[in-house]
């Protein structure tokens, strides 16, 4: 009885370890960036992946036609030159060259505004920059996490 008591303790203790050690959301809404993908106003199928022993952080896209092949995009935490949320995320990423963005919708009076945006911009492989327009309710929860692993601030100006 005590060595079964033991076994669940050991086990439940390295579950937890190993759930803080990676940080994972999977209903993300991939808006628009530099990634060659066209995003549905409709599909929430993206999912962002943090891990911190090794770093990484990967999000991978599901696309918005039946037949294509998702994106995966890998990006080291000291490849992020910044994170940015609210409307603030919206303005940082159109200034990446090369970022293609759907046109806001415009707003009623500041009504029915939406602003769980979240910006990446990071420097790609090839040392061009880049940049990732994310929609999430967990955004808070992203960019702190995403903020402890890469140690830059959080950009919140409208």
């Amino acid at each position: 009885m005590r060595r079964a008591l033991l076994c669940i303790i050991v086990g439940a203790a390295c579950c937890t370890t190993a759930a803080a050690e990676r940080k994972s959301w999977n209903r993300v809404r991939y808006v628009g960036g530099t990634i060659a993908v066209k995003p549905s106003p409709y599909d929430w199928n993206t999912t962002v992946t943090a891990t911190s022993n090794p770093d990484s952080i990967v999000v991978v896209i599901a696309p918005a036609k039946l037949f294509t092949s998702r994106q995966t995009v890998h990006v080291k935490p000291s490849q992020i030159i910044s994170l940015s949320a609210g409307a603030g995320a919206w303005r940082r990423v159109a200034e990446v060259p090369g970022a293609e963005l759907p046109p806001k919708p415009p707003t009623l009076f500041g009504l029915f505004e939406h602003h769980n945006f979240l910006g990446i911009v990071y420097q790609a492989d090839d040392g061009n920059r880049a940049a990732l327009l994310l929609d999430s309710y967990f955004s808070g929860k992203i960019l702190a996490v995403l903020k402890a692993i890469t140690g830059k601030p959080i950009e919140d100006s409208p």
